[in-house]
């Protein structure tokens, strides 16, 4: 048997300042950060067989992207604005089931960057979050 999850019961919490953490509500898909570590070069004029050569750079945790459904007016709508308001990163939590059962935490400083909604005359109004990871990601058990 395949050792797979599906990814219902996952949520996201964003801790704005000294508040308490809140979950976003009805969310319907999550990104994770997608470590990406640069290279630098450090060809020099003896480079061996006349190849670039390089070394590891700092690491960039990226963007994120959270789909919900979208509700104008909404505690979540009034969340992620605040949080696109907010001056400083703000503390976003993803946690994730796991085939053991014990959920596994996400956590990083993030920039509020985007919240497109769509109205569509026939479907559901949704919206996507964009969110910048501001730093290092820890990842471990819930507790």
């Amino acid at each position: 048997m395949a050792n797979v999850r599906i990814g219902y019961g996952s949520t996201v919490s964003f801790k704005i300042g000294a508040a308490a953490a809140v979950l976003l509500g009805e969310v319907t898909s999550i990104g994770l950060p997608n470590p990406q570590i640069a290279d630098v070069e450090a060809t020099h004029f003896n480079s061996p067989d006349r190849a670039r050569e390089y070394i590891p750079g700092l690491k960039d945790n990226g963007e994120i992207a959270i789909g919900i459904n979208y509700d104008a007016g909404s505690a979540t709508d009034t969340l992620v604005n605040d949080a696109m308001a907010e001056t400083a990163p703000i503390e976003v939590t993803i946690s994730v089931p796991t085939v053991s059962g014990v959920n596994q935490e996400f956590t990083f400083p993030g920039i509020v960057k985007g919240f497109e909604k769509t109205i569509p005359i026939d479907d559901r109004q949704t919206a996507t979050i964009t969110i910048r990871v501001a730093g290092a990601v820890t990842q471990e058990a819930a507790a």
